[in-house]
């Protein structure tokens, strides 16, 4: 709103040269404000030294923005190809189950893989279904056709909420 008065201030004092002067401003406004919100603030620090970085100084904390970013677009690419689920999600789900197994029901999904199976598929019917999906003794193809479709949206939600639960 103020940006559109200050174009209608400068056209009428000035004429169009003013009213772009004021589109340009704007512009370049709402861009420094944007890379403001994506990229997380650098500190003023001398360059590194070449023998590595600093184990007391933590790594550098992605934006809010960019980790829901990737992660998004992680889910997006497991379901728009079969090689994307194969190649990243699969693996992620897979340790996410190993890690649920170990902490809360003390299985190990590596070694006792039947009672993994039993107590992921809770009785249920439904959940049996994905088990194929996260199996840990599923071949992994070499190269998926990259025109086959990964998983589907109803069965990543049902497997991410099981994982949840479980």
């Amino acid at each position: 709103m103020a940006v559109a008065a200050a174009a209608v201030a400068g056209y009428a004092v000035a004429g169009p040269g003013a009213l772009a002067v004021v589109a340009v401003a704007a512009g370049v406004a709402s861009l420094v404000v944007l890379r403001g919100l994506v990229l997380p603030p650098s500190p003023m620090s001398p360059p590194e030294d070449v023998s590595g970085p600093d184990p007391a100084v933590p790594p550098p904390v992605l934006s809010s923005f960019s980790r829901q970013w990737r992660r998004r677009s992680r889910l997006a690419d497991a379901q728009a190809s079969m090689s994307a689920y194969e190649s990243g999600l699969r693996g992620q789900l897979e340790r996410l189950l190993a890690s649920r197994l170990a902490e809360r029901h003390g299985i190990s999904l590596y070694e006792d893989p039947a009672a993994a199976r039993r107590v992921f598929g809770g009785g249920s019917p439904g959940h049996d279904s994905l088990w194929p999906w996260i199996d840990p003794a599923r071949p992994h193809p070499p190269d998926p056709p990259a025109y086959q479709l990964g998983i589907p949206y109803g069965t990543l939600a049902r497997l991410l909420d099981r994982l949840e639960h479980l």
